[in-house]
């Protein structure tokens, strides 16, 4: 049965001159727990604009999902060691991505959770980044 949590959502990017770049977000989630995989289910408002952009996480030891549909809209798909493709929807047009996942972690504490991925991330026509994103649930 699911419930409601807190989830903060920590992305980290480095561009290849060394730039960092860092963005988090904090929000109510549903989440539910099905054998190994936890889902959340979130929903973000774009502050400048108010429209709105559904998120849904699935986390396991194998993999790690995160489906997003709204103002932005995207399928990123991390699996260690696997380098996956992926389309960036925006306003503006799409993005062809390459994902290359070089590790994913998780645990559980109690009644917390906790995930991070790090992986590369290469645009089309563009420079590779490193990025990470981290996975904090605690209950509301």
């Amino acid at each position: 049965m699911g419930r409601e949590v807190w989830l903060t959502v920590t992305g980290e990017q480095k561009d290849a001159d060394g730039r960092k770049d860092r963005n988090s977000t904090q929000c109510r989630a549903w989440y539910e727990k099905r054998e190994d995989l936890h889902i959340f289910e979130y929903r973000e408002t774009d502050p400048q604009s108010g429209e709105f952009t559904d998120s849904r996480l699935v986390f396991s030891k194998t993999g790690c999902s995160i489906e997003r549909t709204g103002v932005v809209s995207t399928m990123m798909r991390f699996e260690p060691e696997r380098e996956l493709e992926c389309m960036y929807e925006t306003g503006f047009g799409s993005i062809p991505m390459k994902i290359f996942t070089k590790r994913l972690a998780m645990r559980e504490v109690g009644s917390n959770f906790h995930g991070r991925v790090s992986y590369d991330l290469h645009l089309q026509g563009g420079d590779s980044m490193e990025c990470a994103v981290t996975i904090k649930a605690e209950p509301v």
